[in-house]
């Protein structure tokens, strides 16, 4: 009887040391951060009026007439840390297939630096009107990574009939 309890006691020790060193947490594993070394990745973005849209510069908004000139904004970071991630490549996509490559750079004010990837987009003149969905994808450490709009009617993109 006493073997038996030692050999419990000691089968019991060694599977309590055992998981012990399968939860170590150093914080470069998969639980800390999603996949070793790879960051977790966050994607911001809005749309906004360019400065060509008389009284309405850099205005957040989701309604464009058709002719406008406007602007994806779009900011990537690294989700544990907060730090912006600027060398990502980062693109918009329209539903109707077309693709339009975002560059990194200032967009903020002389006294607020605010670092994004943006594109202006000049909507043509005949371009359907409608609601637009629209996606961003950025491209980290060689994963792919997406951000899409609310699906809330009031929020999307919506091309207006031009003025």
């Amino acid at each position: 009887m006493k073997n038996r309890i030692k050999l419990l006691l000691v089968s019991l020790f060694v599977l309590i040391i055992a998981v012990g060193c399968a939860n170590n947490n150093d914080g470069n594993d998969s639980a800390s951060n999603g996949g070793g070394d790879k960051p977790v990745v966050a994607i911001h973005g809005d749309t906004i009026n360019s400065h060509e849209v008389e009284d309405a510069i850099c205005v957040v908004n989701s309604r464009f007439e058709q002719g406008w000139r406007m602007v994806f904004r779009a900011s990537v970071e690294d989700a544990v840390t907060g730090e912006s991630i600027d060398d990502a490549e980062v693109k918009v996509v329209l539903e109707d297939g077309q693709e339009f490559e975002m560059e990194y750079g200032d967009h903020g004010s002389d006294d607020v630096e605010t670092m994004l990837y943006t594109i202006a987009w000049s909507i043509p003149d005949d371009y359907p009107t409608g609601s637009l969905e629209y996606k961003y994808v950025a491209t980290v450490d060689g994963e792919e990574y997406e951000f899409e709009p609310f699906d809330v009617d009031l929020s999307k993109m919506t091309i207006i009939e031009g003025s």
